[in-house]
């Protein structure tokens, strides 16, 4: 009885340490004409907030590469969060994702031009205020990590194994 109850509370564990899972999610955003961005993105996804760690892709062809969060004097204000459903419509916040252009500097995704200072070019919104490039981006929802969901999984057959035995035995 007390291991059946020990191995229980461990599958328990296992099942709930899941509820943040690792995530993957791709991207993409542009005005139509003049500007195109793809990319992925790599972190964790909880509570509806998907917080961005990693992630590489394509400005108007050129490769670039997510920043992460605090690395400073940029001049952009950044977070990296994508909402999953979207907040106000939009999927990020007014400090949006931030990514480094090879050979060319910083390009910041936001939701208004909060996210940097007006001297600074390359940062696009959704909103198109001051002059900025208005942007359609859209966000595929976070996919779990193939560890994660055999995590979730061995501890799903664990707990019903347990419960099968108590109920037959």
């Amino acid at each position: 009885m007390r291991l059946s109850c020990k191995v229980g509370i461990a599958l328990a564990s296992l099942v709930l340490a899941t509820s943040t899972f690792a995530s993957t999610v791709t991207f993409s955003y542009g005005d139509g004409s003049t500007l195109a961005v793809t990319g992925t993105l790599n972190g964790t996804f909880s509570a509806g907030i998907f917080t961005a760690t990693s992630g590489s892709g394509t400005y108007n062809l050129t490769p670039m590469t997510l920043v992460p969060v605090g690395t400073g004097g940029t001049g952009f204000d950044w977070d990296n969060l994508v909402y999953f459903p979207s907040v106000g419509g939009n999927s990020v916040d007014y400090r949006g994702l931030l990514f480094d252009v090879t050979g060319w500097g910083y390009a910041n995704l936001c939701a208004t031009t909060l996210c940097a200072n007006d001297s600074n070019n390359g940062y696009t919104n959704l909103t198109y205020v001051g002059g900025n490039t208005a942007v359609e981006a859209t966000f595929n929802s976070p996919t779990p990590e193939p560890s994660t969901l055999l995590t979730l999984g061995s501890g799903l057959i664990g707990l019903a194994g347990l419960a099968r035995k108590r109920l037959f035995s």
